[in-house]
Formats: C-alpha cells, structure tokens, sequence
C-alpha cells in the first residue's frame, strides 16, 4: 500500500486518540437529575416455577447530566444477586454497570423490568429495591417497587375425569391454554377469577395454531354468584389494561362438547368471548348462558357455528365485529338479554344470523337449518339496522323465528309482537358498558311475563310487570 494512502489513516486515528484524551470529565461529585424517582409497577404475577412467566411489562426513566463536562456513572441494583429487577442502562445491562458515560448536558435511558418469585401469601406482597448511581462519590437513588401476586397455575393443562375448583384466595392463571377432555367435567365455583395469557397455541405437524386459551371438548359448568362472579379476563394487570379489547383469545366450547352451563361470570377483554361449535350429540344445548356480562371483545361476543344455545338474562357490549352471531345455522334462544356495540368501523349490524356456506365467488355451498327465538330482548347500536339476516331456503324443516317484545334497531319491520322498533332504550352508559336502563326507558314494564324468569341479570326480582333486556330499573 502506498504511503499516500497510509498517512491519512494514520492522521485520523491520532486525532481520535487525541480527542479522547484531551475529552473532559467531571472531577467534582455530580448530582444528576432523573425523570422519576419511584418506579412502581403495580401488581405482578408471581414466577410460575420452572418458567420464566410472567415478565413485567417495561418501564423506563431518563437520567439527565445537567455539567458542561461528560460524566461516569457507575450504577447497580442495590439487592444484587437476590434482586427482583433487571435493569438496562444505554444498552447496557447487568445488576453492576460500571463507567456509564453521559455527554455534556446530555441523558441516557435505564429500563427496568420485573420478575418476582413466589411469596406463599394469598394478597400481593410488596417487593422493594433501588437503582444507585454513583457519580464521583456521590451516591443517588431510584426506588423499585411492585406488588408479587401468587396464583394457581394452569400451563398447557388437560382436565380429565371430574374436577372442580374452589378456592378463591388466590387467582387462577391459564399459561398458554388449557383443556377439558372429552367426557370429562370441570366444575368452577363462585368467585374464582381467572387471568389468560395472549399466547394461546398447541403444535400441528411443523407448526403452532391459534386456539382458545380454555378449550372445552367435555363439560364445563361454571357456577358463579351475583356478589362472586366467575372473571375471565387478560393477565396484563396494569391500569391501561382494565379495558382493552383483544387481550386473549377466549372460551371454545367444540364439536362434541355437551351439557355445558355458564351462570353470573364475567368475560371480557378477550378476542372471541365464546365460541360454540356444533349441535349437541346428545344433552338439551350446547350451553345455556344466565346472568353474564361479556365486554370489550376485539371480535364476536358470542359465536355459534352451527350450535345450539340459549342465552338469558345476559349482557353484551363493545365488540369490534358481533356482540351475537349465529352461523351455519343451529338453534337460538335469547331471553332478556341487552345487546349493544358502537360503531368500531364496522358497517354491518352487530347481531347477525346466517345459514348459508357459500365459496370464494359467493356461489351457495349448502344451507343449514336455522332457528331462533328472541323475547323481551334489547338489540341497539348506532346504525341504522343493528340486527341482519344471511338466509336462503334450508333444508327441511324451513326456517323458524320467534321475534316478540324486543326493542330493536332496523330499518326493516321484522314483525312478531310487541316490538318496539327504532326506539332508544336509554341505557345508562352503553358507550363505558352500563348496559342498565334510565328510569325512564320505554323497556320499562314491556316485557312478557310469561317467558320472563324470576330475576335480572343481579338477581334482581322482575314482578308482574318487567321490564325488557337484562336489567330490571
């Protein structure tokens, strides 16, 4: 190589020596200014043993030098080998990270995240730790904090036999997905709360598919209580999770699934809150649904494919696509229940019935039977039509449909009887899924008596005269 070209090689890699050795740093104990002092992460799942789950999520702060000259910081997690915390300083991570530059008038971010292990305590136990940083002798801190919750773990689990869970003291969280075989029977008791994870899989041949994350192939019977509901909900506990569409993937209850019950739960949250497949092979339904409340679903409230359910004094609210859909056919009863969802960007009716399978090209497949009661029921929303129909002729025997003592958004008359149609029921909040009604509701006293059941969604007895939807005022 010719000289040259060597030369100004050599000149750039003196000037970068030079820089840095002429490259000023604080001689003096620097106090650093932070963009937090406390990092509190509310409440977090204990470690399930043998896994890495659950991880915090993520928080972070800045650390800002506010002197003319760079500063070395050197940082570490004051519990050290025993801490809870992982820590990330610009890149760096470690629970010691020495000699973090910080330029002149500069900052550099730390990220903190948190796994904490099993307390042995039914209420979440607070877990303390500190981040310092050392600059120059002097010494300044940030304080970790988090509540540790234990819980009953299901990861991946098959319920065979007969089961039942009862203890409430803690909650339950299902790792993964979980599922009640064939011919077996879980029974869940009042109060229990369970938490699911978003990753919801099993293996086929070379790769993982979605499915629900409790998946029901026997019998589930969940008997929850007016004052101790049944929960189902997403596993991120944090505040701004509280309500959030989409977090899991819901209950699936498939073909061959008999017998099952569902009494005052709340689902929410989640994807697709039930699925239902197929007729019964044997038993009166598929499920009966009482006194629920499913909300904030990214998807379909309840999905029947060709199925056959009732449904009664339940609520349904906020969901991207269908509160109620009814598909391939199958046989529905709803009975007192409130059906609400806002716009979303859909632009189809929120309850929908179908019994056409049809090609990529809409050319007809085949048609499946299809029947459907609805009684002293609440179907409401924004558009102008809020309940819709994909029928063609079935099978024998034809179509049969029981509409009566609804009130109902359309622009067509459906008929039955005593219906009130394009009348705004006056729910309470229907936008934050308060789907109670003002006292001044024309559901007021309009119900039919004769297939009204004893008591409201909570509970709550209905009289001689009450009134239509979930809720009596």
């Amino acid at each position: 190589m010719c000289l040259s070209r060597i030369l100004p090689v050599f000149l750039f890699v003196s000037l970068l020596f030079s820089c840095r050795k002429d490259e000023q740093f604080l001689k003096s104990e620097g106090t650093l200014n932070f963009s937090k002092d406390t990092i509190y992460f509310d409440t977090v799942f204990t470690r399930l043993p043998g896994s890495n789950y659950p991880r915090s999520i993520n928080k972070q702060f800045m650390i800002r030098n506010p002197y003319k000259e760079t500063v070395k910081v050197n940082v570490r997690l004051m519990a050290g080998s025993i801490t809870s915390y992982r820590i990330n300083v610009d890149g760096r991570t470690g629970r010691n990270i020495p000699d973090v530059e910080i330029l002149p008038e500069d900052s550099a971010w730390v990220f903190v995240e948190a796994t904490l292990e099993p307390n042995n305590q039914t209420n979440p136990a607070l877990v303390r730790d500190s981040i310092e940083f050392e600059t120059n002798g002097n010494r300044q801190y940030v304080q970790l904090a988090a509540y540790g919750w234990d819980a009953y773990y299901f990861k991946d689990t098959v319920f065979t036999g007969t089961n039942s869970l009862v203890l409430f003291d803690k909650p339950y969280v299902i790792v993964n997905t979980a599922f009640v075989d064939a011919g077996a029977t879980l029974t869940i008791g009042q109060g229990i709360h369970f938490y699911c994870t978003p990753n919801s899989t099993v293996p086929s041949g070379n790769k993982l598919i979605n499915v629900a994350a409790l998946n029901v192939f026997g019998t589930l019977k969940i008997n929850g209580t007016k004052d101790r509901p049944v929960v189902f909900e997403g596993d991120r506990l944090g505040l701004e999770f509280t309500e959030k569409a989409g977090q899991w993937r819901g209950l699936h209850f498939w073909r061959g699934s008999v017998n099952n019950e569902i009494t005052h739960a709340l689902i929410k949250n989640a994807t697709i809150g039930i699925q239902v497949d197929s007729l019964p092979e044997s038993g009166t339904y598929s499920l009966m649904i009482r006194n629920t409340r499913i909300r904030n679903i990214s998807a379909y409230g309840i999905l029947g494919l060709t199925a056959k359910l009732y449904v009664e004094n339940t609520a349904v609210s906020n969901c991207g696509l269908n509160t109620f859909i009814g598909y391939y056919g199958g046989d529905y009863t709803l009975i007192h229940c409130s059906l609400y969802t806002g716009t979303n960007g859909r632009k189809d009716p929120h309850v929908l019935f179908n019994n056409a399978l049809r090609d990529n090209n809409n050319a007809l497949i085949r048609s499946y039977n299809l029947k459907y009661a609805i009684v002293n029921s609440i179907l409401w929303g924004p558009l102008k039509t809020e309940i819709g129909f994909d029928l063609v002729p079935p099978p024998d025997p034809p179509l049969t449909a029981v509409f009566n003592h609804n009130i109902y958004q359309s622009e067509t008359n459906l008929g039955g009887i005593a219906n009130k149609r394009n009348t705004d029921p006056k729910f309470i909040d229907a936008g934050n899924s308060n789907l109670k009604l003002k006292s001044d509701s024309p559901a007021k006293d309009a119900a039919d008596p004769a297939n009204a059941p004893s008591g409201d969604l909570e509970d709550k007895p209905r009289g001689g005269n009450p009134d239509m939807g979930a809720y009596e005022i």
